[in-house]
């Protein structure tokens, strides 16, 4: 076996770079149509409802933990927070969302802007699960919070062309790292177990000896070949 320099690597991978270059774009483009096609798409949809509130307090129906006096609300910040905590334990919330979906009421930079959304396998389900949350938010704050006023801000929700999950780009570009690794492992395994001489240099690696002088073989069609 032969020892391999930092040169000879360099070397076998120009040798190599066919090689290289197809195993890491068919793995590229392999990782894209299985991310593409046989990955479970998720979509998602959202919409904003605004709270005015002098005053914020839960409910009896809830836990004594989940209450909250309106002499904490300090800033915007403990308001969204709160409001959160609140949607989360609301059952009129639950009692719209179905199966398999994800919904999430937060807060929008620290303010009393709530943004809804809706993660799932459905876009128009998504929307329509965005938008009955918030048309059911007036009722939930109303019940809820003492002195709160839930508006429905900016437009509802509107269904999704575009799939938020898998991302097939994002495959393929790790499709195409795991094949430029496999492929240069492959490459340096061959250079390893071949052990035929190609150079005098190779020679000289494997046993130690100076080559003096090289044969020239004229016999060689379309060329010259040394022995």
């Amino acid at each position: 076996m032969r020892d391999i320099t930092i040169n000879d690597i360099l070397k076998m991978l120009l040798a190599h770079i066919k090689l290289i270059i197809i195993v890491s774009v068919v793995l590229a483009l392999g990782a894209y149509i299985y991310a593409d096609n046989f990955i479970q798409k998720s979509y998602s949809a959202s919409t904003m409802i605004c709270i005015k509130t002098s005053g914020i307090y839960y409910n009896t129906e809830l836990d004594e933990d989940d209450r909250i006096s309106s002499n904490s609300i300090g800033s915007s910040e403990n308001l969204a927070e709160n409001l959160s905590t609140m949607f989360q334990y609301a059952t009129e919330i639950s009692a719209v969302r179905p199966a398999g979906y994800s919904v999430s009421i937060a807060p929008v930079n620290e303010t009393n802007f709530m943004r809804i959304t809706v993660v799932g396998a459905d876009s128009k389900v998504c929307a329509d699960t965005a938008n009955a949350v918030r048309n059911i938010t007036p009722t939930v704050v109303d019940k809820y919070i003492s002195d709160g006023e839930a508006i429905l801000f900016g437009s509802p929700a509107v269904p999704s062309a575009r799939h938020t999950s898998p991302d097939a780009t994002r495959y393929a570009l790790f499709g195409f790292i795991a094949g430029l690794i496999i492929s240069i492992l492959i490459s340096i395994i061959l250079e390893v177990i071949d052990t035929t001489i190609k150079s005098s240099d190779d020679l000289y690696k494997m046993y130690d000896i100076p080559v003096f002088a090289e044969i020239v073989d004229f016999d060689t069609e379309g060329g010259v070949k040394r022995k």
